[in-house]
């Protein structure tokens, strides 16, 4: 008789973790989803004194509209004219690993990855972590998204942290902020945007 009702809480139990995990996992996902809907209509919303400015100019940053063209004037465009590549402003950052005092610094386009292997096609450039074995393969990756950097967990085995928090979506990153992957953690230090 007590092995069925300790069997029924057993189960009873296993059932109700097993529910909310799920509801956790669509509510994170829910979470996220609004994150990347909110993110997308309002990108302007941050303020720039997050970043150091010094070597940096943003007065130039939004992109130019073409001119209206009159009613006369129904000439094709140039072919050159309209194929002319939109040029990327690299970004800068200096990483300093808070426990070892060693210091990374990268220059990219769009991303920068971190994690155990020694480099990845994925990201412009990699920081490798072979030492850390709490460190997944490809665990973060800095991305640049308009005029900010991200910090963006890659689907890790033990989490990403800034400043000791645990990310569950895109987060924007500042200096000073500290990034924590398995048992390193990287503080930054500066970050740059390249002045056209």
């Amino acid at each position: 008789m007590w092995y069925w009702i300790v069997m029924g809480i057993l189960i009873a139990a296993i059932v109700g973790v097993i529910l909310f995990t799920i509801i956790k996992m669509m509510k994170e996902k829910q979470d996220y989803n609004d994150f990347e809907r909110r993110y997308n209509r309002r990108l302007d919303d941050y303020d720039d004194d997050d970043y150091d400015d010094d070597d940096c100019d943003d007065d130039d940053y939004e992109p130019r509209r073409q001119p209206v063209r009159r009613v006369e004037d129904r000439r094709p465009t140039p072919r050159r004219a309209v194929e002319q590549p939109v040029q990327k402003r690299r970004w800068k950052i200096i990483l300093e690993d808070v426990d070892q005092q060693g210091q990374y610094s990268f220059i990219f386009y769009d991303s920068l990855g971190i994690g155990r292997i020694s480099a990845s096609s994925d990201y412009d450039k990699f920081l490798s972590l072979p030492e850390d074995l709490r460190v997944s393969k490809v665990h973060c990756a800095i991305v640049r998204s308009g005029d900010k950097l991200y910090l963006r967990d890659e689907g890790s085995k033990n989490h990403t942290y800034l400043n000791g928090t645990q990310i569950n979506r895109p987060v924007v990153i500042q200096k000073e902020d500290v990034i924590t992957v398995g048992e390193t953690r990287l503080e930054v230090v500066k970050i740059l945007r390249e002045t056209r």
